[in-house]
């Protein structure tokens, strides 16, 4: 897919970045570079998030008395094609002119054929588009400090969730305020013009009495010369709805025009600081608990933006950061994790994260429920017990439940992925993997790469991930192509030997 996209869809991107249950998020670059495998195989301090079992393992305990990794991820995502059905919204609003309809309107003058073609366009086919479920645009951050003594874990994190979800209106949807003659004239014979289809659809129309049987082959005629499905059947009933609603406009509330139509993108989200304290502990030599008591602080945030907003977007910069919009407010979560380790080189984990569903103030309706996740995970690491210079660990993961979001309502995650770490001397490291969303679909698969360093009692991991699906994403006179889904992630890590 190469599309252009209008400069203002960049705001989508500020909005979700600024912010901060919701997609299972890829805390550090060695989950992120293995296909977002952690749940088995993370040690040290981002076992508070992966597995807080993790901190005290069974069969092979840590190598090192503390450590502190400072992770730092975020990735973006645009479901179902919704940079692209944005983009199509943005170029018509903006060719269209409200104010400029407004003003023609107001004066009496019937829409053109181009701004007939594009009001059909914009409120039969591409506004509709966007109440697909899980149409939208969902972003990801996390990074924080996180610590472990011996088998105790300290942690501040902070994961942010934020989401643009597109809102339609099909209430204000007329052509005008004085009928359909006022909006489009009398509208012409086009029995010779239009598609079979289309001419069974303008008879039907007619028949119907929204329209005369000229103004019904003008309306369909000009749907049909901008591309317009007029053979669908939802196509069909939008149509219509369009011509009911300037029917009973006439002499009504210019508020009811298209030109207020409230149809735009509900931005929403949470950045939830996590304070933890760990503990794990072994048993038997074979498996281990552990647990993280969690004190919760989240900062939520919701406001919608209308089409005359994105056509104007001159203020919106200040609207996404204006303290009225956000929410702050405190709670408690506790997660628990086993690791198993049937023997030294394999390893078996699932973790339970916010078991207890916390909630928070939310600017929007309702609240903000953080819903409780379960993910489990395998790893291997054949070499493990032979030593020398060359190391392989092979890891997957998998949620257990189907994950939903309260940013980006309608869309559902349940992923899986895996990939391999190969090791050379303990110095460096090579990462890579894949991951799919189970519960939609149309999603592609997902790639994963990354690489860590280590020196002395230093690290330092990088890793990256990507949908190789592109849009074109234009600003000005330059352009650049953006994945579908991407995200990035580097940690800077320190680990102190026991001896």
């Amino acid at each position: 897919m190469h599309r252009k996209i209008s400069p203002w869809i960049g705001l989508a991107f500020v909005a979700a970045g600024s912010l901060g249950a919701e997609e299972w998020s890829i805390v550090g670059p060695r989950a992120m570079g293995m296909g977002g495998a952690g749940v088995a195989i993370a040690r040290g301090g981002l076992s508070a998030y992966w597995n807080p079992a993790s901190f005290a393992p069974p069969r092979v305990p840590p190598a090192t008395f503390w450590d502190v990794e400072i992770p730092v991820s975020g990735s973006a995502f645009a479901a179902n094609d919704f940079l692209g059905e944005v983009d199509d919204i943005g170029d018509l609003v903006k060719d269209l002119g409200f104010d400029d309809i407004d003003a023609a309107l107001d004066a009496g003058t019937p829409l053109d054929s181009g701004q007939i073609q594009k009001a059909i366009k914009l409120l039969a086919e591409e506004l509709p588009d966007l109440q697909r479920p899980g149409t939208g645009l969902v972003t990801q951050a996390s990074g924080g400090v996180m610590a472990r003594i011996g088998q105790f874990g300290f942690s501040a994190l902070g994961v942010a969730h934020a989401g643009g979800l597109a809102n339609v209106d099909f209430t204000n949807l007329s052509l005008g305020d004085n009928g359909l003659t006022g909006a489009i004239g009398g509208g012409n014979d086009r029995s010779g013009q239009l598609s079979p289809g289309g001419q069974a659809f303008a008879d039907d129309l007619a028949a119907g009495g929204v329209a005369t049987q000229e103004q019904a082959e003008e309306i369909v005629f000009q749907a049909e010369q901008t591309g317009v499905d007029v053979g669908n059947s939802t196509v069909q009933s939008n149509i219509r709805r369009i011509l009911e609603a300037t029917a009973a406009n006439i002499g009504g509330s210019p508020g009811a025009n298209f030109t207020n139509n409230s149809s735009g993108v509900n931005l929403r989200g949470i950045l939830l600081q996590e304070y933890a304290l760990s503990y794990a502990h072994p048993f038997f030599e074979v498996f281990s608990v552990g647990v993280n008591v969690k004190v919760l602080n989240g900062w939520t945030y919701y406001k919608p933006f209308t089409l005359r907003d994105i056509e104007n977007p001159g203020d919106l910069h200040d609207d996404l950061f204006d303290e009225t919009n956000r929410e702050e407010s405190l709670n408690w979560g506790v997660d628990v994790g086993v690791l198993v380790q049937p023997v030294p080189w394999v390893s078996l984990g699932v973790v339970g994260r916010n078991l207890n569903n916390p909630h928070f103030d939310f600017k929007g309706p309702g609240d903000y429920e953080i819903e409780r996740q379960v993910r489990a995970g395998i790893g291997v690491s054949p070499f493990q017990s032979l030593g020398g210079f060359l190391g392989l660990t092979l890891a997957a993961d998998i949620d257990v439940l189907r994950n939903h979001s309260e940013a980006l309502r309608g869309y559902k995650s349940q992923l899986v992925g895996g990939g391999a770490e190969l090791g050379l001397g303990d110095v460096l490291f090579l990462r890579a993997g894949v991951s799919k969303n189970l519960s939609e679909s149309e999603e592609d698969l997902l790639l994963h790469a990354g690489l860590g360093f280590r020196l002395w009692v230093l690290s330092f991991d990088l890793a990256a991930s990507l949908i190789p699906d592109f849009t074109e994403v234009s600003a000005g006179s330059s352009s650049n192509k953006v994945p579908e889904r991407a995200g990035v992630s580097f940690q800077l890590g320190i680990n102190l030997p026991l001896n």
